[in-house]
Formats: C-alpha cells, structure tokens, sequence
C-alpha cells in the first residue's frame, strides 16, 4: 500500500470564494505603507481642486491623490512606463492598497494619467507643492543641514528617435518669420529661400547638428556625442543636494544647451525657497566661470567650484584657494557621495527615456509612422530628413 508523503495542489483551492481584507493581505512593514503615512494627500486634492468643474453632468474625475500616486509608484519601483504601472498593480496587492482600489476594482486606464500629465497638471504646481512639502517634513525631522548645497548635473535620453531629426532652412536675409519692414507693423513680403547649387557626382555625407536639425517630436531635445558611445538626443537635469541626509532640494529640467552655470541662480533660488540658507556651494569645474562666480557672490554663497585648469583671473585663483581649505576639500568629497548618488539613485528610480512636457499652445508634434489614431498622410516638411549621425 502506497502512503503519499505530500499534499497534493489541484488548483481548485483557487476558485474558492473568500472574504479577505485587503489591508490584511500586505505586510506592516510594507514601503509603500510607510510612504503613505508621511505624505498628507488631503494637500495634495485641496491644491489639485482648482484644476477641476465642480460636480455636474458626466463621471466623476480620478482623485488626484491616485494619480500622484501612480507617478510615485512609477518612479519608486522603476518602472519603464504607465502601461507597465498599471500592469503590475493589477496583481500587486501593496500597489492596489496603496491606491485605495479593492480587488474587484477596475483601475484607471493609462490615458488618464497622460491627459494629467501633459494637459491638466502642466501649468500647474501641484507636484511642485508635494516637493516643497516633503522638504518641510524633511527639515522637521532635522535630515537637512541648511548650510551646503551641492550642485550636480546628468545628461537624460530624450524619448525621441534620431529619425525625426529634420533639417531647418533659413531665410537669406536672416528673419525666418518673413522680412519685417521698420516703419510699418505687419511684414511686408515673404521670406526668401535659397536653392542649392546643382551638383554632379556622388550625394555627400551629411552630419547632423544643434545648429541644422531639430526634432519634430521633442524639438527640446539635442544631439549629444561623447567618443565611444552612440548618439543620442538628451536633455539635461541639475540637482541641488544637501549632504547631512542626501536630500534633494531643488531640480531643475532644461535643454542640453548654454553652460551648467547658467542654473546656479535658479536652483540656489529654489534652495532657499524650500528653507536651506545654501551659504556654501558645491560643484565641479563644469559650473566654473567667471560670471557663476560672481552670481553666488551676489546672493552671499561661498563657491566651492574648483576653476578650469589654466584659468589666472583673479575669481579663479581665489576659487583655487578656497578648495584647498578644509571646507573645499570636504565639499569636493560631499559632491561625489551625495551628488553623484543622488542622480545615480533618480536614474534607478525612474529617470528614464523622457519628453519635456509640450504646452497646450504649441504645435502638435508630426504623427509617427505607424500611428494608429493619426492619419497615414505624410506631413509637410520644412526639409529632407538627415543621415543619422552615426552612420
């Protein structure tokens, strides 16, 4: 007589009906429900309340709080995408708690936080005074110094292709919009273009540049090369980081174009703005020039930015000075621990392939190829697409 040694699964336990509770389905010490207890959502609805109608006619709109949430939960976890978001809170019980969706629920369609995101939430501060907030808590708890700020930037791949790069023509006499007349208020004639010369021979191999293409579906995005990697459209982001506990405190988006420099006032603005006094400030020799040295002089910050080598003006030799103090050699250590790990930790956390939000008044982007919901008709072209770079 055989005896079975195990318990056998048919699979049938599974379609059992059972009452369980959600909440008692996710672990005490879960992160996300560590989160939720820090983060005062009835602030987040009472700033995102002006953005909607009053109740009428039609569904009522998605809380704020969730999609917030979902932003959070898609930076927290890495996620690539919303899609992807979504697709793991159909089966993530801690994802679905913190939500606030039961295990019937039907969750919000990706599309949803998009429209949020590049429409209803553009103009708006709303993830802005969720920053500032946290900050606040932050402060509370004694995790910020208040005394240094270090300064760091990184280059982010931009969700474009270098296929929608296309070439721009420019006007002979030099004014794109038409040639404008001094004495009278509208312009007076068209632009005039010029025609390339006809050539014999084989077509020549054509670069392209900032300077001569642009992207028709981010035109904020720019080419960037560095020797042993591909080529890629970027834009870039600057941190502002306080050392005590490597809190973030203020970033900034832009184009990858100008110098890092230019973004010392705004951020040391935002800084101070959130509470830190940023009388010490941090960078690398990137930030080092003659003009962000007198812009941290004029709001009563100490640079701690080592000058370009070869650099005599009298900002760059009292710059060289300050480093090799105790303090520029502890900023010069601060900046790549916490710096470099913050933008190191925002790349794991989310970081990604991303667009810069595009203002309801812009010109919609040219359709794809391949575009389901757009027509298939090719659009107009300012002119003949470019080579792509690396080939």
């Amino acid at each position: 007589m055989a005896l079975t040694a195990f318990a056998v699964r048919s699979g049938e336990e599974t379609r059992q009906v059972q009452m369980v509770c959600l909440d008692d389905l996710v672990p005490a010490d879960d992160e996300l429900r560590r989160i939720e207890a820090l983060v005062d959502w009835e602030h987040v609805r009472a700033t995102a309340r002006p953005l909607y109608r009053p109740g009428g006619a039609g569904r009522l709109g998605t809380d704020p709080a969730v999609l917030v949430k979902l932003a959070l939960v898609l930076a927290w976890r890495g996620m690539p995408s919303m899609r992807a978001t979504l697709k793991a809170a159909a089966t993530d019980m801690s994802v679905r708690r913190f939500l606030g969706f039961g295990l019937t629920e039907r969750l919000p369609d990706h599309s949803t936080f998009s429209h949020a995101q590049t429409r209803r939430f553009a103009d708006s501060s709303v993830f802005e005074q969720l920053f500032t907030a946290v900050l606040g808590q932050c402060t509370q708890a004694g995790l910020v110094g208040g005394k240094r700020l270090l300064i760091d930037a990184t280059h982010v791949e931009a969700d474009a292709a270098l296929k929608s790069l296309r070439a721009e023509l420019s006007s002979l006499d030099g004014d794109a919009e038409g040639v404008t007349d001094v004495s009278a208020e509208t312009p007076t004639s068209p632009p005039k273009l010029a025609l390339a010369e006809p050539r014999t021979g084989p077509t020549p191999k054509r670069k392209a540049s900032n300077a001569t293409a642009v992207s028709r579906t981010d035109p904020d995005a720019k080419l960037r090369h560095k020797p042993g990697h591909r080529t890629h459209l970027v834009h870039r982001a600057q941190v502002g980081v306080d050392p005590k506990a490597r809190v973030i405190m203020a970033v900034q988006a832009e184009p990858a174009t100008g110098s890092e420099a230019d973004a010392l006032e705004p951020l040391v603005g935002r800084a101070r703005f959130a509470g830190h006094a940023a009388h010490e400030v941090g960078a690398d020799a990137g930030y080092a020039s003659l003009p962000g040295y007198a812009k941290l002089q004029a709001l009563k910050s100490t640079a701690l930015i080592p000058p370009q080598p070869g650099a005599q003006h009298p900002a760059a030799q009292a710059a060289r000075a300050r480093m090799r103090t105790p303090a520029g050699r502890d900023s010069a250590i601060d900046r790549q621990t916490h710096a470099e790990g913050a933008i190191a930790e925002l790349k794991h956390h989310g970081m990604r392939p991303l667009q810069m939000p595009r203002h309801p008044q812009d010109p919609a982007p040219a359709p794809r190829r391949g575009d389901r919901d757009q027509p298939q008709t090719p659009p107009d072209r300012p002119g003949r697409p470019l080579r792509r770079p690396d080939r």
